[in-house]
């Protein structure tokens, strides 16, 4: 029993951060405040968005080849995601595909796993690419625009 929640938890933690909101990397980057959109948040369950965070910023890192320092000072620093890997020579797009991916693969392991039903995982899917676009250009950090 308990390796089916964890493999639930561990699902809705990658679904959950393209899903839920765009506070889960800059929360993990500056780690000095909370999110402040309700909408952002998973229920009341700290750990749940502590393991969402991780896994968003763990398909970022992997994919730009940069340490999570190196993403905390960048999203400090006030630039966004599509900046960021711009400055590094990437193409946004392909961080948006690796994003994109990684919570399709998650989501249909969960299908197949029969945590989640297909329904679900197609609602879920549908508000992937919203979520994405929204934590691509979203400023965090101490510049970030009021």
């Amino acid at each position: 029993m308990d390796s089916k929640i964890k493999k639930l938890v561990a699902g809705v933690a990658l679904a959950g951060a393209l899903t839920v909101g765009t506070a889960g990397v800059a929360v993990a980057a500056d780690g000095s405040s909370t999110p402040s959109n309700p909408s952002a948040q998973v229920g009341k369950h700290p750990g749940l968005r502590l393991k969402v965070r991780r896994a968003a910023v763990k398909v970022v890192t992997d994919t730009l080849g940069v340490t999570r320092q190196q993403l905390r000072d960048a999203m400090k620093g006030g630039q966004t995601l599509s900046q960021y890997a711009t400055s590094l020579g990437k193409d946004p797009q392909a961080l948006v595909g690796a994003l994109t991916n990684a919570a399709n693969t998650k989501l249909d392991q969960l299908v197949a796993d029969g945590t989640i039903t297909q329904q679900r995982a197609d609602t879920v899917k549908s508000k992937v690419p919203a979520r994405i676009d929204k934590l691509m250009n979203r400023q965090f950090g101490q510049h970030a625009a009021a």
